[in-house]
């Protein structure tokens, strides 16, 4: 399937469909900065994580890497229960090509995604540890926290990149979003993206970064509707399958659209394969009927 870059409508983009996406055992946050921030101590740290979680325990102070236990989870393994971590490294140099050119084609959330990038020479990554166990929702809680917290300590960051879902976002609009607290995850750490297909007119809308955290990133195949209506259906049926924990079976279908607007009238039917467009994960494809592109079974 050649896919066209959305900037230069004649090049064809190359993928890799040899590269699979797996649920992320450690899910890492990469603070940008423009200006070398300096790394806070392992005190300083726990005192902000306290006031957002409570009793925190200091696992490692090492500057290269910190990482603390937040007692208010319980992440549970065969050997017994203990708590989560946090993790924080040493400041790195950042080059923006560590971002490939194939994702920073669906930088949809930041105006001028170029020249941000070209501006961000340092880089802090921030993760969990020991959290894979958990259940979802909390585990986003955790990581949403601890980026929050990461921003109060580091207030000249300048963006936020999340490489499980190539979602770019800038502080500013993570410090100042209005998002409900159950769907800042999918705000802060999952992409909707969007190709064009070439020869046809055909387009293709997917979710990224649902299967990080276990569950089906969305897919919509499909022609003769705006690409703004499908994005806006996949954040809500988004929304929903992180909510619901994935009630939807394959052969069951969905509220659709009708003139740009969920309709219980419409029904899209539902099943799972595996993704068109890479990384190759599991996807619940989404078929919108007389607007549906491609075969199915």
């Amino acid at each position: 399937m050649g896919l066209l870059d959305r900037f230069k409508k004649d090049k064809v983009l190359k993928q890799e469909l040899d590269k699979n996406a797996d649920f992320q055992s450690l899910f890492q946050i990469h603070l940008l900065f423009c200006d070398k921030p300096t790394k806070l101590g392992a005190n300083i740290i726990k005192e902000a994580l306290n006031r957002k979680f409570g009793d925190i325990d200091v696992v490692s102070g090492d500057k290269s890497l910190t990482s603390f236990a937040v007692k208010k989870y319980t992440a549970k393994f065969k050997e017994g229960s203990i708590p989560p971590q946090v993790l924080m490294m040493e400041v790195q140099p950042f080059k923006e090509e560590t971002i490939s050119e194939f994702e920073r084609t669906q930088l949809w959330d930041v105006k001028d995604n170029e020249e941000l990038l070209g501006s961000c020479k340092y880089r802090l990554i921030i993760s969990d540890m020991m959290a894979a166990t958990m259940e979802y929702k909390e585990r986003c809680e955790l990581l949403v926290g601890w980026l929050e917290v990461a921003l109060t300590l580091f207030p000249n960051c300048t963006a936020i990149w999340v490489p499980s879902s190539g979602k770019l976002l800038t502080s500013e609009q993570v410090n100042n979003n209005k998002i409900k607290d159950e769907d800042k995850f999918i705000y802060l750490c999952v992409n909707v993206r969007l190709f064009n297909i070439q020869n046809t007119e055909d387009m293709l809308v997917d979710t990224l970064g649902l299967y990080a955290i276990g569950l089906p990133d969305l897919q919509y195949h499909f022609h003769n509707l705006k690409p703004d209506d499908i994005v806006g259906h996949a954040f809500n049926v988004a929304s929903y399958i992180f909510t619901a924990n994935a009630p939807v079976k394959s052969g069951e279908t969905i509220d659709g659209l009708e003139g740009g607007k969920m309709s219980k009238v419409v029904r899209w039917r539902c099943q799972y394969e595996e993704s068109l467009i890479q990384p190759v994960r599991e996807v619940m494809d989404i078929c919108l009927g007389e607007y549906a592109s491609g075969t199915r079974q």
